[in-house]
């Protein structure tokens, strides 16, 4: 019997989730890929690449599906997963498109849509100023119309297609809403090919609780509990669980109850997930429908024992999974202990969590009971600027939330990632922190003590000596592979030398003895505790360290001296990109003359926008970029003069 054939049209670790799935049941798997993409990990897995110009190509796409020979697409999370006209265009071509049908991603998709026919089913909704509406009145007349509906501000701009945080903006001033409402259109047209964007009302500290829900796509159903999702930065989750450490049964139940009023509504088909937020005083208000999987549903299948992915499928071949119960009948399900899930993403959380693509030079995922990662990654690979900054997830299982997150803390002190800034240190703080153990967060939560959770989580003495000049001396020596560690001159005048060559006396004792435990692990050993770490050379000056859940990266002393000296007289430097990205606006002219916080220039990276602003006072003497230019790192932009 032929395989049946099943194409993934996404990238990353959702891909080879996938993957993973559909060669469990036997299909033959292809990936559609991009050249921007060629890297990744899951063509060398799949039985078939497809090459197409880009991940929101629709024409593309199809046609690769069909000229392969796919019988089936599953979209994953992100790209066109939550586009009706790709599920339509899919299902016209005769291929079975798993998810939803396209007359329930419309009705639901779009945030908009989806707030008005939760009104329709008696479901509580924030108030808001729909896209239409704004459109139909002239800017200086939003406040007033917000001020009529009992909106005042913070207000929340929002796209209406689209999620990750992407075209989302807190306004606290009713100013400052044209340019918040232009520049959300803006993300939400490059990330989502919809620019449609409205304002709600803005709940300052609430908690956002989902509903996995999976329809047989004839008005029944099964509701598979909640996840919280509550830590989030920018918009965007940074760890989930599930259940909620808040939730009771008698409010999943309602939650459950008003989830499904919409799935059999619509009579909706396969995996979604209704999204609430929480307030203080408990009353929830529905937010939104995510018609697709989430990145969080492996919370969900440890804690209530199921495969979605597998459940996707077979309901896709006309088969309601039997795992998921009755889809006719309400239950309520009871969770088997606590899952939560930590995203790895390629940021930098010390520095305003600006992307950090880059290659992953080290690369090691923890192993060990109840513990699940998720990657679309491995040891040699590179973080894409074109893409978002996911690198993998990790999960974890435990018989209840306190040994969950004990889990979760251990996993992440073993998961080490060097060559690019990552928010593994975040994460760690994360786990550690009363507040978090103790299940009192909100989704202002790590804005709100992010101080606290960016500080460093080695003891100072213990910093200082990694930071020292005779530990990285040491360090460099041992990566370079020249020996034992030798103390002061001798020791600087052997790592620049022949790595046969010996100097100093047999007697001297070194300072940083350090041992060689494999590649890229060392101990150093001394008086006190012997002290294991792993570390790395990041190229150029600097060395990567990773030990205690932190990561460091070290100026190399040695490389220093073999470095040529510059002029310190030299002329201003340039204005730099902070990362990779592509340059979305110029808004700067040769002698113009700026001032310090003025808006230069406007970079996508990893589907997010960045404004790039003046650092002092000055003329333009330069523009070295134009709109549409891709840089490959932080690249000079423009050069100011005093």
């Amino acid at each position: 019997m032929t395989p049946r054939r099943l194409v993934i049209a996404n990238r990353g670790e959702i891909a080879r989730r996938i993957l993973r799935a559909g060669r469990a049941m036997g299909y033959q798997v292809a990936v559609i890929s991009t050249a921007q993409d060629e890297g990744a990990r899951v063509r060398r897995e799949a039985d078939a690449v497809l090459p197409v110009a880009s991940f929101l190509d629709i024409p593309g796409i199809v046609a690769a599906c069909r000229d392969w020979g796919g019988q089936l697409l599953h979209p994953g999370y992100g790209f066109l997963s939550e586009h009706a006209g790709f599920a339509q265009a899919v299902e016209d071509a005769g291929i079975v498109f798993v998810g939803p049908a396209p007359a329930s991603m419309r009705a639901l998709g779009g945030k908009e849509a989806a707030k008005a026919l939760a009104q329709a089913c008696g479901v509580p909704t924030l108030e808001a100023l729909l896209s239409v509406e704004l459109a139909a009145l002239a800017p200086e007349r939003w406040e007033a119309a917000l001020a009529a509906r009992g909106i005042r501000a913070p207000f929340l701009v929002k796209a209406s297609g689209g999620g990750g945080g992407r075209g989302m903006r807190v306004v606290r001033d009713a100013g400052a809403l044209p340019d918040a409402v232009r520049r959300a259109g803006l993300e939400a047209e490059a990330a989502f090919h919809d620019g449609a964007v409205f304002v709600e009302r803005y709940l300052e500290a609430p908690r956002h609780i989902e509903i996995q829900v999976f329809g047989d796509g004839r008005g029944g159903g099964v509701f598979l509990g909640e996840r919280e999702c509550s830590l989030q930065r920018r918009h965007q989750k940074v760890l989930e669980e599930a259940p909620s450490a808040v939730v009771d049964p008698p409010l999943r139940e309602a939650l459950g109850r008003a989830a499904l009023a919409l799935v059999r509504e619509t009579r909706y088909r396969g995996a979604g997930t209704v999204e609430f937020l929480l307030a203080s005083d408990r009353a929830w208000h529905f937010l939104e429908v995510n018609t697709r999987l989430q990145v969080e549903h492996p919370v969900t299948e440890l804690a209530y024992g199921v495969d979605l992915v597998r459940a996707q499928l077979e309901l896709a071949e006309g088969r309601w999974p039997e795992a998921l119960g009755d889809p006719g009948a309400f239950t309520l399900p009871a969770p088997r202990g606590v899952a939560l899930e930590a995203r790895i993403l390629a940021e930098d959380p010390r520095n305003g969590f600006i992307p950090t693509p880059g290659p992953l030079r080290v690369y090691l995922e923890p192993q060990g009971e109840g513990i699940r990662v998720d990657s679309g990654v491995g040891q040699g690979d590179r973080v894409n600027a074109q893409f978002d900054s996911m690198i993998a997830k990790l999960i974890v299982w435990g018989p209840d939330r306190a040994t969950a997150a004990a889990r979760l803390s251990g996993a992440l002190e073993g998961f080490t990632i060097l060559g690019c800034t990552t928010n593994l240190p975040l994460l760690q703080a994360i786990s550690r922190a009363p507040d978090f153990l103790a299940g009192r967060t909100s989704t202002a939560w790590i804005q709100d003590h992010l101080e606290a959770l960016n500080a460093p989580l080695l003891a100072a003495p213990c910093l200082a000596l990694l930071e020292s000049l005779g530990f990285r001396e040491a360090l460099s020596r041992a990566l370079t592979g020249v020996g034992q560690p030798l103390p002061g001159p001798a020791g600087r005048l052997a790592a620049l030398a022949h790595p046969e060559l010996r100097i100093g006396s047999a007697r001297e004792q070194p300072a940083f003895p350090l041992r060689r435990d494999g590649e890229h692990r060392f101990t150093l050993l001394g008086a006190d505790a012997p002290l294991a770490f792993t570390a790395c050379r990041l190229g150029g000056a600097h060395l990567a360290l990773a030990v205690g859940g932190e990561t460091l990266a070290l100026e190399d002393p040695l490389a220093r001296l073999r470095a040529p000296r510059t002029d310190p007289h030299q002329a201003p430097g340039p204005v730099l990109a902070p990362m990779a990205g592509k340059i979305l606006e110029v808004r700067v002219a040769v002698d113009d003359l700026v001032e310090p916080g003025q808006l230069l220039f406007v970079l996508e990276s990893m589907k997010m926008q960045f404004e790039i602003t003046a650092p002092r006072r000055g003329r333009v003497a330069s523009v070295l970029v134009a709109p549409g230019q891709v840089l490959q790192g932080p690249e000079p932009l423009a050069v100011l003069e005093s």
